[in-house]
């Protein structure tokens, strides 16, 4: 793996450790680049997920990304009002994400918890790589 900006980085950082972090950055890449688009039509969910989940994976070590948006478009397709549409909110969004760095691979999510009533974004999983260990967002 080769990764100049490793130099940058305290020697104490591990694979694992960077792993982590480059999950967080996506995750919130995607609340804060994503949140408050404007939505009018169903055939722009689907054309924004497609974004989101390129988005993750051009970064450095995303290795897969799955984005699920549930959002409540009824009235805004049909409406002759020019100001009826909704916008994106991080509670539309459930994005799994896996991340390989060095030795690590994270498979991390943001998801609605209703509970919590927050989205939250947390580590699913974390392995150390050997010949058989795979993570996927399935």
């Amino acid at each position: 793996m080769n990764d100049p900006a490793k130099k940058y980085f305290s020697p104490k950082i591990s694979d694992r450790d960077r792993a982590i972090f480059e999950a967080g950055i996506a995750l919130g890449m995607a609340i804060h680049q994503f949140t408050g688009i404007p939505i009018r039509f169903r055939e722009e969910v689907e054309l924004l997920r497609k974004v989101i989940e390129y988005a993750i994976t051009s970064q450095p070590f995303k290795k897969e990304a799955h984005v699920k948006i549930d959002i409540d478009i009824n009235g805004t397709e049909r409406s002759r009002d020019p100001y009826k549409y909704t916008t994106l909110k991080s509670r539309n969004m459930d994005i799994t994400i896996v991340v390989e760095y060095g030795n690590a691979i994270v498979r991390a999510r943001l998801k609605y918890i209703p509970e919590l009533d927050y989205s939250l974004a947390y580590i699913e999983d974390v392995v150390e790589k050997c010949s058989t260990t795979a993570i996927s967002t399935e």
